[in-house]
């Protein structure tokens, strides 16, 4: 009987026991998994920070280049819209319609 009984309590040691390593087991998975968790959200916030850090430098510097780049833009802009340069783009015009009349004349005169 007293072998019976130190068997029973042995059994029951270890079934406690090893429901423990289980329930423990599943705790450390938990546990692990919530880790994971922090370490991919620090990851995305990093990669948000370092994109938003470059779309803000990519702003300043096209600003930077759209206010150097003004004062040409303006003067090319007034440049081809002279009186000077309409006056060059009809006779362009006009130059290219008579080639072609002419070319449309000859083929067909021989």
């Amino acid at each position: 009987m007293a072998k019976n009984t130190a068997s029973q309590k042995a059994e029951e040691i270890e079934s406690k026991i090893d429901s423990g390593a289980s329930e423990l087991q599943g705790k450390v998975r938990e546990g692990a998994k919530k880790v994971d968790e922090v370490l991919e959200n620090e990851d995305v916030k990093r990669a948000t920070k370092r994109a938003e850090d470059e779309v803000n430098r990519l702003k300043a510097e096209l600003a930077e280049f759209q206010r150097k780049a003004g004062p040409k833009l303006q003067e090319a802009e007034h440049f081809l819209c002279s009186p000077t340069a309409i006056t060059f783009y009809k006779g362009l015009v006009t130059g290219v319609a008579l080639v072609l009349a002419y070319k449309k004349y000859a083929e067909k005169r021989f």
